[in-house]
Formats: structure tokens, C-alpha cells, sequence
């Protein structure tokens, strides 16, 4: 699996939220067939869990890395479920909750970012403005301790988080079940059939992200033992599943951030506006600080 970016991980710790990318949506899908539908079957090993291999992965990859799948570490060994990627379409009519493209916001550091996502309270900062008004209230008292008498500090500070618009996509994959036996490819092909409800719809999630999945009705049928040709005998089912997914930012290639982290202003203060002549002062006339700043 890919490594995430420092900023990645950071943000996975403290928000528990990473940016939706391609292989999100990959490892979702894969992710539900391996671990949620959890496919067995009898081999000649016994009752065992069929192995699922995802075919976009590097073939090189694959040999040193799946080496128990193959005989003699060349040709697979079945049953076998195995899952590609066929198409990925930009579809226009998927506006998502928004329905527009909303351009970034850029401002004086130049993040970007658009729509806020979520928001914590900045602890340290907040709090230090907490003590600092209970001084001005306060003052300190003995033993350099302030009398921090509770009081309802509106003074609180905020971390808001900010995406770019989401894109959103479909994703096309076919599963394919492959055996060497009839019995084989009936005991695979029952969870597929069972586990989904009429119309075949259910989410995929990963690292937080859930995308809605959809599954073809009809399942195709690749088998070749209708004839009496001399070739090794297989049977082969795909099934296909269409995701409605979605990405924010453009990964590695983004110049900005793909999440941006902003601090909002603890208090907004608007100065009084004082006329030239005849003003009066806020203070009595013995006080050196006649006007405030």
C-alpha cells in the first residue's frame, strides 16, 4: 500500500480525515471483496479462503510478493477471485451536494481550499486568552496565582478545516472468479448472489472515505467446458461493479494543500470613531490615559 504524506498522517491523527484519492477507491473495493464478502470453497487443501489478487498491481510485484498463488512461481493456481479496474468516467451530472464548482479561496499564504469539512477548538490558544482576560477582570492575586473565578470567556479560539471542491467519478471494476471445478465456482458465486439486496446497491469505505457501489444484475459467464477441446478446463464468472466515487485535490501533482488548516479570530473589535472637536473625554480629568487607545 502507498505511503500517505507527513501531512497526510498528521491529519489522519488529529481530525481522523486524509484526502479521497484513486487508489482509495481501489483499496475500498478490494477491501470489501477481500475481508467483507471473505469468499471460501473446497480446494485440495480443504475448506479454504479463496485468495483475491487485485490484476492492476505490477506483474513483477505480484511474483515475488504472491509467490505461494503460483505453481513453480510462474502459472496461478485456482480458485482464485481477481479484480480490475476497466474504465473511470468524469461524469458531469454528478454535482455532488453542491451542485457547482466553488474555486478555491486563497488568501494571504495562498492555500487554497474551499469548503470547510470540520472544526476543533485550538486549545493552547484559547486558553491563554482565557487568562489573560481573567487578569484584566481579576488582577493577581497573592503568590503571583490569579483569581481565575469562572467566568464565560467568549474569547475562543478555532481550526478549521478547508477541501477543494470534490470531483466525482465513476469507477467501473469487473471481479472475476476463476476454479478448476463447477463446485468450486458455485460455492464463490454465493456470496455474491446473497449478500446484496434487489437493486444490488451498499457502500465501500476506506481511510474514512464511503462511495456507493453498484452491482450488475447479470453476471457473466467465461467458462470453456462446453466443448471437448484438450485445453485446461476453467470456469470463469465476472461480475460487474460500478462505484460513484469522488477525489479531492490532484494527489502529488497538487501545488497546494489538498486539506487546509486555518485559525479563526478569537474576538473582532471595531475602534470608536471620535470627532475632531468638542469630544469628551472617557475618563475623569485626573487620569493620564484621558482617551483609550
Amino acid at each position: 500500500m502507498p505511503k500517505r504524506t507527513k501531512l497526510d498522517q498528521d491529519l489522519k491523527a488529529v481530525y481522523g480525515f486524509a484526502p479521497s484519492r484513486v487508489e482509495d477507491i481501489d483499496f475500498a473495493i478490494f477491501n470489501y471483496v477481500n475481508d467483507s464478502l471473505n469468499v471460501f470453497c473446497e480446494s485440495n487443501d480443504g475448506f479454504k479462503k479463496v485468495p483475491v489478487i487485485f490484476a492492476g498491481a505490477e506483474r513483477a510485484y505480484q511474483v515475488k510478493n504472491e509467490s505461494e498463488l503460483r505453481k513453480d512461481g510462474r502459472t496461478l493456481e485456482y480458485p482464485i477471485i481477481s479484480i480490475v479496474r476497466t474504465s473511470l468516467t468524469k461524469n458531469p451530472e454528478n454535482k455532488g451536494r453542491y451542485g457547482v464548482y466553488l474555486p478555491p479561496y486563497f488568501d494571504f499564504y495562498k492555500k487554497g481550499g474551499a469548503i470547510p469539512i470540520a472544526r476543533k477548538v485550538q486549545q493552547e490558544k484559547t486558553r491563554d486568552r482565557a487568562n489573560a482576560t481573567a487578569i484584566k477582570r481579576f488582577g493577581k492575586g497573592t503568590n503571583s496565582t490569579y483569581q481565575t473565578f469562572p467566568f464565560d470567556n467568549k474569547k475562543v479560539v478555532y481550526e478549521t478545516l478547508f477541501v477543494p471542491t470534490p470531483t466525482f467519478i465513476e469507477m467501473v471494476y469487473e471481479v472475476k472468479l476463476i476454479s478448476s471445478y463447477q463446485q468450486q465456482m458455485n460455492e464463490m458465486l454465493s456470496p455474491f448472489l446473497s449478500r446484496f439486496s434487489t437493486p444490488a446497491v451498499f457502500n465501500i469505505s476506506h481511510e474514512g472515505h464511503v462511495y456507493e457501489a453498484f452491482v450488475d444484475p447479470t453476471f457473466g459467464n467465461e467458462s470453456n467446458n462446453a466443448g471437448l477441446e484438450t485445453n485446461e478446463r476453467v470456469f470463469k464468472s465476472t461480475i460487474t461493479i460500478k462505484v460513484l466515487g469522488h477525489i479531492i485535490g490532484s494527489d502529488k501533482n497538487q501545488d497546494t494543500p489538498a486539506v487546509v488548516v486555518r485559525e479563526g479570530a478569537a474576538e473582532v473589535t471595531i475602534g470608536r470613531e471620535r470627532a475632531i472637536v468638542g469630544d469628551e473625554p472617557d475618563f475623569s480629568a485626573g487620569r493620564k490615559d484621558k482617551y483609550r487607545g
